[in-house]
Order: C-alpha cells, then sequence, then structure tokens
C-alpha cells in the first residue's frame, strides 16, 4: 500500500510490514504476530453494542438484537477486550497450517482429476491445467489475500459481500455460501464411505446401508469434536493428513521416473472432445481458496501469511495434479482408460499391489482431511452471517477454546441430514451455488476498489482498478460457464435457492416492520447497516493499532505509520485507540 503523500509511505509487502525509514529494524515484522483470541475479541465489540442498543431502543424487534434509532448519538467507541489485553493466548494458525488448510480446501490430492483426460486427452489435459492456474486459481487467490488482509475478520466472503454491497447481496451469498458448505461437508461423508468400501472390498463387495450410516456419524462425530477443541488442531491434522495423502503420489513418482515417456503426446485424442465437462472438472478441482479467506482472524499476522500460503498453495495444487498426471499417462496412454480409479490402476502396474493398497488408504484419509477442514471454515460462513446479523445466536463462543462451537455443531447437524443423498446430486448443486457466490466476491473485489480506494490494504494486487476490473471478468466469465454447462436439474436448484434467497430477505426485513412508515423502516435499515460497518472498522482499527504500537517503540517511522494510516481510514477510533491510556499500560509503556 503507498500513499498518495509521497513524503511519508509505508509499503506493506507479502513478508510483513517494511518501513521506510532506515533505522527501522528489518526483523520488525516478525513481531506482528497477533497471539491472543481475535473471536473473544470481536465478538465482545458486537454483544457490547447489541447490549446498549437494547436498553435504549424498544421499537426495532429484529433478529440479532436491537438498533437505536437515526436521531440517537452513536455508540461510545468500545475499550480494548481484555482478550487482546489478557496473557492467556490461543495457538492461532501459522503459516503452514494455513497452506494445509488451503490445500484440503481446495483439493485432496488428485483424486477425481482423472476425468479431464477421458474427456479431452493428455496432451489438452496439460495445456488446460496450466491455463487454469493463471486464468482461474490464481485469480482466486489473489482476490483472497487482497480481501483477507484488508477486512481480516472471521467470517470472509460474508463480511467482504456486506461491505461492498450492502445487507441484500450479502445475505444472498450467504444463502448460496451456507448452502454450497453443507452441500460440500454432505459430499466428502458419502465420499468416505465409497473409498472405504472400495480399499476392503474392492468391486466385489460393498459396505451394508446400517454401516454406511454408522461410519458416517461416526466420522462427522470425530471431525466435529476436533473442530471444537481449536482450529490449531485442525491445522496441525491438516497437515499431518497432506503429508499422508501425498506420500503414495511421491512413491509413484519416484518408482515411475524410470518408465517416463511422452508417447501420450502423439497418442490417441479423444474423436469428441466433452468441453464442458472438461471445464466443468478443471474448476471443480481448482475451486476453494476463498475459503481460507473464512478464518483470516485466527491467523497470525494474515498480511505476510496470506500471500505466502496461497502463492505457496497455487503451486503445490499445479504439482499434485501435473505430476503424478504425467507419470499416470506414461503408463496408460488410452485416454478410455482415465475414469474413476485411473491412478489406482497406475500405482499398480509402477508399484505393483502394495502401492496399490496405499494409494487406497490416501484416498480413504483425503476424505477424512476434506471434512474436517470444511467442517472447520465452512462453519465461520454462519458465525460471520450472526456478526452482520443474517442469522441469530450463532455468536457464542466455546469459553475454554474460543471456538464457534453452535456454528460447528449447527453444520455438521446439517451435514449429518445431508449425507443420505446421492453422490452426483449433491456435487451438481454445489458447483452451482459455488459459481453464483463467487461472482459476487470477485464484484465484490473490484466493487471495494471503487468505493474505497484509499483504505488499509496491507496486501493488494499491484494493478489499477480499471485494469483490474478487467481481468476480473476472465474468473466471472468461468463462473457463467458452470452455470451453462450444468445439468438442466441443476440449473433448476439454482434459480429455486435464488427465489428463496430473494424470499428469505424478504421476510427477515420486512415483517417484523410490518406498520411502521417506510421513511422510518428505511432510516433504520441505513443506521443498522453503518453499525455494522463501523464495528467491522473498530475491529480492524484495533488490530492495526495493536500491531503498529509493537513498532513504535523499535523505530521513529512507526509513527509516520501510525499516522499514515489514521489519515487514510479517517479513523478517529484509531487515534484513541492509540492514543488511550489503556493501549499505553497494555504495550508496556511507562
Amino acid at each position: 500500500m503507498r500513499s498518495r503523500n509521497t513524503s511519508h509511505v509505508l509499503v506493506l509487502h507479502a513478508d510483513g510490514v517494511a518501513p521506510t525509514s532506515s533505522s527501522a529494524s528489518p526483523g520488525l515484522h516478525k513481531k506482528l504476530s497477533r497471539k491472543n483470541s481475535v473471536l473473544f475479541a470481536f465478538e465482545n465489540i458486537f454483544a457490547k453494542d447489541r447490549k446498549t442498543h437494547e436498553k435504549d431502543d424498544e421499537h426495532a424487534p429484529l433478529c440479532g438484537g436491537s438498533f437505536p434509532s437515526s436521531d440517537m448519538p452513536p455508540p461510545k467507541t468500545p475499550r480494548i477486550p481484555a482478550a487482546l489485553r489478557s496473557q492467556q493466548s490461543f495457538r492461532l494458525l501459522r503459516v503452514y497450517h494455513l497452506i494445509g488448510i488451503t490445500f484440503f480446501a481446495v483439493t485432496s490430492g488428485p483424486f477425481g482429476f482423472e476425468g479431464t483426460v477421458g474427456a479431452v486427452g493428455p496432451v489438452l489435459m496439460q495445456i488446460g491445467l496450466l491455463l487454469f492456474q493463471v486464468l482461474w486459481s490464481a485469480p482466486l487467490a489473489l482476490m483472497t489475500a487482497e480481501l483477507s488482509c484488508m477486512i481480516p475478520l472471521t467470517g470472509g466472503h460474508v463480511l467482504w459481500i456486506y461491505r461492498a454491497f450492502g445487507p441484500f447481496w450479502s445475505f444472498v451469498n450467504s444463502c448460496f455460501a451456507f448452502t454450497c458448505s453443507v452441500l460440500d461437508n454432505a459430499l466428502y461423508a458419502v465420499l468416505f464411505v465409497e473409498y472405504l468400501s472400495s480399499l476392503l472390498y474392492g468391486n466385489n463387495h460393498s459396505i451394508s446401508h446400517a454401516w454406511s450410516i454408522a461410519i458416517r456419524i461416526l466420522l462427522i462425530v470425530l471431525v466435529t469434536v476436533l473442530n471444537i477443541t481449536g482450529i490449531r488442531i485442525i491445522g496441525i491434522a491438516a497437515l499431518v493428513l497432506m503429508a499422508a495423502v501425498l506420500s503414495p503420489f511421491a512413491a509413484m513418482l519416484v518408482w515411475g521416473l524410470p518408465r517416463l515417456n511422452f508417447n501420450w503426446i502423439h497418442g490417441q485424442t479423444p474423436k469428441h472432445i466433452d468441453l464442458g465437462k472438461f471445464i466443468t472438472l478443471l474448476l471443480w478441482n481448482s475451486s476453494g481458496f476463498d475459503g481460507a479467506g473464512n478464518i483470516a482472524s485466527e491467523v497470525e499476522s494474515p498480511a505476510s501469511s496470506y500471500p505466502r500460503a496461497l502463492a505457496a498453495s497455487v503451486l503445490l495444487i499445479l504439482a499434485v495434479y501435473g505430476l503424478p498426471t504425467l507419470i499416470g499417462v506414461s503408463v496408460l496412454p488410452d485416454y478410455n482408460e482415465w475414469k474413476s480409479g485411473a491412478y489406482m490402476s497406475a500405482a499398480k502396474l509402477i508399484g505393483g499391489h502394495p502401492l496399490q493398497i496405499w494409494m487406497g488408504l490416501s484416498e480413504v484419509l483425503s476424505a477424512v482431511g476434506l471434512l474436517l477442514t470444511r467442517i472447520c471454515i465452512n462453519s465461520r460462513v454462519i458465525y460471520g452471517m450472526t456478526l452482520v446479523e443474517q442469522v441469530p445466536v450463532f455468536t457464542w463462543l466455546h469459553p475454554r477454546f474460543g471456538t464457534p462451537w453452535i456454528a460447528i455443531l449447527t453444520t455438521s447437524i446439517l451435514t449429518l441430514l445431508l449425507a443420505e443423498f446421492n453422490f452426483y446430486s449433491l456435487a451438481e448443486a454445489d458447483m452451482l451455488f459455488y459459481a453464483l457466490s463467487t461472482m459476487l466476491k470477485f464484484c465484490a473485489l473490484v466493487q471495494l476498489r471503487f468505493t474505497e480506494p484509499d483504505a488499509f490494504r496491507p496486501f493488494w494486487i499491484p494493478l489499477s482498478r480499471n485494469i483490474l476490473a478487467g481481468l476480473m471478468l476472465i474468473p466471472i466469465g468461468l463462473c457463467l460457464s458452470m452455470l451453462y454447462f450444468a445439468s438442466n436439474r441443476s440449473q433448476v436448484i439454482g434459480l429455486i435457492g435464488m427465489l428463496a434467497a430473494v424470499m428469505g430477505y424478504s421476510v427477515k426485513e420486512l415483517l417484523p416492520q410490518y406498520g411502521k412508515k417506510a421513511e422510518e423502516v428505511t432510516q433504520q435499515r441505513v443506521t443498522r447497516v453503518q453499525q455494522n460497518i463501523d464495528r467491522m472498522q473498530q475491529w480492524i482499527d484495533l488490530v492495526i493499532a495493536k500491531e503498529f504500537k509493537m513498532l513504535q517503540a523499535e523505530g521513529s517511522s512507526a509513527n509516520h505509520g501510525l499516522e499514515l494510516y489514521a489519515t487514510r481510514t479517517n479513523s478517529e477510533d484509531f487515534v484513541q485507540h492509540r492514543d488511550s491510556d489503556e493501549f499505553r499500560s497494555d504495550s508496556g509503556e511507562n
């Protein structure tokens, strides 16, 4: 981020804050980690304002709390929450934990990618994979990095779109995203049983229906308990499972390297190119980077963590899809053999039955990692919905672990209820709702560049807003292609979902206001939206002020950074927090 005033410039690089003054220590960015429970701090701000509103206003009985009338003075800036000053810290996510979570948010290994070879042949598959990393995966990752650093709050895109477009489109996006997230979770519970059945019995037998239900219940209970006990546990588990999932593919690469050849380049290609299937599979297997933004307030130093983790994840996923497939088509050059289970067949040809069993175990663990991680990031969607008063009560945090346990339990219960649906029906509906939600996210990125050009962005895509708007038409166009290639049944489901979201918003907003004057209702709604946005900014101010305060003791350039941030955001709250006695005592000043 560069100031318009060239005499005071503070550039925030992907690896942290780099003041321009030569007197600043080069290792200062290491001191910018947020060590305390950010969820408790954020909830403190929202809860305090809502209690004040309930006492002062009796005429706004909407879910999520009451709101002051337009002639009331604005609420006082809350004091720095005790959770920020407490010595008891919660273990948050570091860069490598975020890479593990992003890996499972996007993929879980190349399982499910086999159909791309069968759809267009190995040559076009490799070209398409490289092209889609540039046109789809990279824009998703960059968008997530910029908005997660600009709005480092739990809830991710629910809050991004609220800030960009207001409550209506945020509610519609929340409905799409939450529906997509629950379908996702149910999908992976179904996959786990299918993979386990294939590992134990092959194609000759399958797990009984009763045992299938029991296994799904046990799996969902296990991942729910792990999610409630803390996000750091999820980060560690994601890393362990990622290593376990990728280990047989690493062995396949090593043992299959002597058999590497490029005869498949001149081999037979499909007579009928199934472009729709190819695009859908590529998008399906390269989506999900934005899910990492749902846990932004639970990541240490998001300004440095997100750009690093997401850049590493894009390269990792390119390697995970490209390299095993390169070895696989060397031993299985016939595109007709590339369907579900092709990697297992290639593993058997390369390493025999032991590598095939190892690959099957990796497949089972991949489903566990997907469900574990997706419940983590998807539960934060409903938590974020509560923060902007789209649903009630889900901001309750576990008193010991600081996790949104009500949101986690709700997500898990809905996952269990949907786990009986057919796998392919879930996948079709899932991708359609994801496409609708993702278009809104890209639009929010561009909208905030125009409406808030001077907002503090620790990381930003180094493009002008006009060029950025033009380039974002490419991933938005790919989202539209998902809608176009979807089956008629999925398109009908999407239309019904959109109508349901609009009706849900209308009921939520209009019913409690029945009998009131239109002017009063409009003014009250505008006031509510502004208060929610102000509370978001108060939390961001607290985080930035806290991090810059650490720099202030080391070099005078931090003072320039503090003043620059206050000037660019026009934030009186920031200055009050910076100059408060409470903040000085918290920072150890005398």
